[in-house]
């Protein structure tokens, strides 16, 4: 009894010690642990986290252990994604290792299981946060950007995730910002972006148009500025002319209900008609517009 009672509490600061590597990646991730602690630790029966967590991840950086492999089309392959960070000023959040832990697990599995496995990282560096952050202290976005990013970097490493970081991506990237501008442009050709003038929310406070999703209340989620509904030209995508491929992609999908009523309502199917009324006087009839129904 004895001799289980010490492996479950050997399991229990196994399972513990992903907190305290996280605590670590705050200020207090600068001081060293002496090797008296981890000797003490090691007595203890704890995970001895200081020592064996720097030896393996500079050995599986050094051996490029999680290098995606050149493809063998014998073997089976898997794409595992993570949705990439904001770098912000704060650093990592528990949030973000919850999720990436999850997806890290898959990774290695699949590995182990024989595939070809390509699990990258990068990050969501170009938005909302880093222009207010620039307007606000006069610091120059890439500079700050880039700091932001080796942050991050240096804190997910410590968390000994299985990226390969030789395919690491930034969305602020001059590369990067180049294919995002050819697609556009690729839209563009094909009748697919065009300029009108339609009902936005506006924020006077950021400067700039939001999203929905957003809006909290009618002030800005970031912020908490007030928002207007105004009609403003901009450009659009015509998301409605592939809406029946998009939401015939979702049939069959294991995914939870809500996240599937989320994609319907951003796909945003709708069916309606033109009604156009003759008017005494007119030679020309007047069209109401667009009546839509939406499912």
């Amino acid at each position: 009894q004895q001799q289980q009672q010490q492996q479950h509490n050997s399991r229990r600061t196994f399972l513990c010690a992903s907190p305290v590597s996280l605590a670590r990646m705050s200020a207090v991730d600068e001081q060293e642990t002496t090797t008296e602690d981890t000797a003490a630790a090691a007595a203890a029966g704890a995970y001895p986290f200081a020592e064996v967590e720097p030896k393996w991840q500079e050995y599986w950086e050094k051996e490029q252990t999680f290098k995606t492999p050149e493809r063998n089309l014998d073997k089976p392959k898997k794409y595992v994604l993570d949705m990439f960070p904001y770098p912000s000023g704060a650093g990592l959040h528990v949030g973000h290792p919850e999720g990436y832990t999850a997806s890290d697990v898959m990774a290695r599995y699949w590995r182990m299981k024989g595939y070809d496995v390509l699990h990258p990282i990068g990050w969501d560096s170009f938005g909302l946060p880093a222009e207010q952050f620039a307007i606000n202290t006069g610091a120059q976005p890439a500079e700050t950007t880039a700091k932001n990013i080796a942050n991050f970097k240096r804190q997910l490493k410590m968390l000994g995730f299985s990226y390969d970081w030789n395919r690491e991506v930034a969305t602020t990237d001059v590369d990067y910002v180049k294919w995002t501008q050819w697609i556009f442009l690729q839209l563009y050709k094909k009748g697919l972006a065009n300029q009108s003038e339609v009902s936005v929310n506006w924020c006077p406070a950021l400067g700039t148009v939001l999203a929905n999703e957003e809006v909290i209340n009618g002030l800005s989620e970031r912020g908490d500025h007030p928002v207007v509904r105004l009609p403003l030209r901009q450009w659009q995508l015509k998301i409605t002319d592939y809406a029946d491929r998009l939401e015939a992609g979702l049939e069959g999908l294991d995914w939870p209900s809500g996240t599937l009523t989320a994609q319907k309502q951003w796909i945003g199917k709708s069916e309606g008609c033109n009604i156009e009324f003759e008017v005494d006087g007119l030679d020309e009839k007047v069209s109401l517009g667009s009546v839509a129904f939406v499912f």
